[in-house]
């Protein structure tokens, strides 16, 4: 019954979507005022207060735009209250690299102690980088400093999207972020098209914690046409989203799609539903789609420790999925989340798993494992189903079938070969 629900979700959600986000859109030809930000042109003028006057002027039912140049960014920006404005940033913002005064600065997001650089808010808001506008944090510096340290406190995003509405980002690219990249918070109907991002150190590698996005309490928000090189989550719906799409889009070398981590706060209930997913390549990642929930017990406090949350996560379609060298389980499942070096009872988590449907995966792994689900002994997982998958091994072509659960109750099209390793993760397996 479940399995039925989900394939009326499969065909219908993402669409729907689309049209939804597409159709709240407010054409913003008919603008007033045009606002060309002036830039310092040199690393030691801040080129911040010119660009808060810019909004400030032409930020409602206005345009503002950012010339073929480089801006030097040296102090936060909040701008809210953006109104029918259109944004076109031809050029890019170049963020300092006085990492005291980004700890000591940072604007709050507003969850698990997370903060950002900058913050935009307001609703129908076009921000169009025509594919090349670009943000670039400078993040060789930030992950030096960073290094072993997963959510250091004060380590800002790059850009927060933050109680918009009716909204679309385009055309973006984010090299180096200083953390995450795009943080998505008490948004709905927004939709992100045709971002890059590449947050690869100068001298090979990615940084930690450098998720391309995460959304967090929002609602029917559609990614479709990213680039993701990473070390992390490509895109991470978190807390309380729900009617999220994720379509058409390339994942390199990170960890793959995260849902969560959630069940960070002791006792608060969070959701997510309604996550599509549909025609994704994964080249080199960790995973395809893994989940990560934290413990029943609460082991610290955020950013780094927590536990103890309810919720569940369910109404959750992944399909179309092609794979290149995969470095682990293609599905993974750890409910015992942990960035602090310490977790609680693996086994106690009361947020709940279930109505999961994985269709059409293939390419090639380095993993014989297809699923590691690793569930809550006290909510188990539920009524998860891998339908036609054909995953071989890139070492000799031979068909992976390792199949590994603990604690999932109605498994449909696999059986479990067996047991999942059991501890604390931040990743999706052990």
């Amino acid at each position: 019954m479940l399995l039925v629900g989900t394939y009326a979700l499969l065909f219908l959600v993402g669409p729907a979507l689309s049209v939804a986000i597409e159709s709240a859109l407010r054409d913003p030809s008919n603008l007033g005022n045009t606002c060309t930000v002036p830039a310092g042109g040199s690393e030691s003028i801040d080129d911040a207060p010119a660009i808060l006057d810019a909004f400030n002027k032409c930020g409602q039912n206005g345009n503002v735009i950012f010339s073929n140049t480089t801006y030097y960014i040296n102090s936060v920006m909040n701008i809210t209250g953006l109104k029918n404005c259109l944004v076109d940033i031809y050029g890019t913002l170049m963020w300092s690299t006085d990492i005291d005064y980004w700890l000591n600065h940072s604007l709050p997001v507003g969850y698990q102690n997370q903060s950002t650089a900058w913050i935009i808010s307001g609703d129908q808001v076009t921000v169009d980088g025509h594919g090349y506008g670009t943000l670039n944090g400078n993040g060789d510096v930030w992950y030096a400093f960073a290094d072993g340290k997963s959510n250091y406190p004060g380590r800002p995003h790059a850009l927060t999207v933050a109680n918009t509405t009716d909204s679309k980002f385009q055309g973006l690219r984010f090299i180096r972020s200083q953390m995450w990249s795009l943080s998505i918070i008490y948004t709905q109907t927004t939709s992100f098209d045709s971002i890059y991002v590449n947050n690869t150190r100068s001298t090979g590698g990615a940084g930690q914690n450098t998720d391309g996005a995460d959304t967090i309490y929002s609602s029917f928000i559609s990614f479709s046409n990213w680039i993701v090189d990473n070390g992390d989550d490509a895109i991470s719906p978190k807390a309380n989203s729900t009617d999220i799409t994720i379509n058409d889009c390339t994942f390199y070398n990170g960890a793959g799609i995260a849902i969560g981590s959630i069940g960070q706060y002791k006792g608060v209930y969070e959701i997510i539903e309604r996550v599509y997913a549909n025609n994704i390549k994964f080249i080199g990642t960790l995973h395809t789609i893994y989940f990560k929930t934290w413990t029943g017990e609460q082991v610290g406090y955020p950013p780094n420790g927590g536990g103890g949350g309810l919720g569940h996560a369910s109404s959750l379609v992944f399909q179309n999925m092609q794979a290149e060298n995969l470095r682990g389980a293609a599905f993974a499942i750890s409910q015992c989340t942990t960035f602090s070096g310490a977790a609680g009872n693996c086994s106690s988590s009361e947020f709940q798993l279930y109505d999961i449907t994985f269709k059409s995966v293939s390419g090639t792994t380095l993993s014989n494992d297809v699923a590691s689900f690793q569930c809550s002994a006290v909510e188990p997982c539920e009524d998860i189903a891998i339908i036609d998958e054909s995953l071989v091994l890139s070492s000799n072509g031979s068909t992976a079938n390792s199949y590994l659960c603990y604690e999932v109750e109605k498994p449909m099209g696999w059986e479990c070969t067996g047991d999942a390793c059991v501890g604390g993760t931040a990743t999706g397996s052990c």
